[in-house]
């Protein structure tokens, strides 16, 4: 649990650090792109979830191991 807060505190240092440098506008640029992506594509934007989904229960099935 420690380390996944450790990871998590990391993440939002490292969003912060780049708000700071690059501007929200920048930041907030890809999740918009991604966004439109998927009102333009909806069938690749499925094939993408359907990936990261079959990707989510192999980590689950496997515990987290490699191989």
């Amino acid at each position: 649990m420690a380390a996944r807060l450790w990871s998590l505190g990391s993440l939002l240092v490292a969003i912060g650090l780049a708000a700071w440098l690059l501007g929200w506008d920048t930041l907030l640029w890809i999740p918009q792109m991604a966004l439109e992506a998927l009102r333009d594509q909806p069938w690749t934007a499925g094939i993408i979830l359907a990936g990261l989904g079959l990707m989510l229960l192999a980590k689950m099935i496997g515990g987290g191991r490699r191989g």
